[in-house]
């Protein structure tokens, strides 16, 4: 596992850990179905970034390649830049 994989791993947990918390507390707000089904959906995604920490700090095999994780990364960005619209 290199410096990318776990420059990918870190920025893909922490962005799904920030957009998971903040479409909580949207969610909490305004009480919209948008809403809960973005939390459902950064849920996930912070259930894997969780999970491919687990796998970088028990020096596990690695089960994804860089490229995985970059497509992952993208998607929780274009996500994110939808709801900015």
């Amino acid at each position: 596992m290199g410096p990318l994989d776990v420059f990918l791993r870190v920025s893909f947990a922490g962005f799904a850990a920030i957009l998971a918390t903040v479409s909580v507390q949207s969610y909490m707000r305004h009480r919209e179905r948008r809403f809960l089904l973005l939390t459902g959906a950064f849920g996930i995604f912070l259930i894997e970034g969780l999970w491919l920490l687990v796998e970088m700090a028990t020096m596990a095999v690695s089960s994804v390649g860089s490229e995985w994780l970059a497509l992952n990364l993208a998607v929780l960005v274009s996500l994110y830049l939808a709801l900015l619209r």
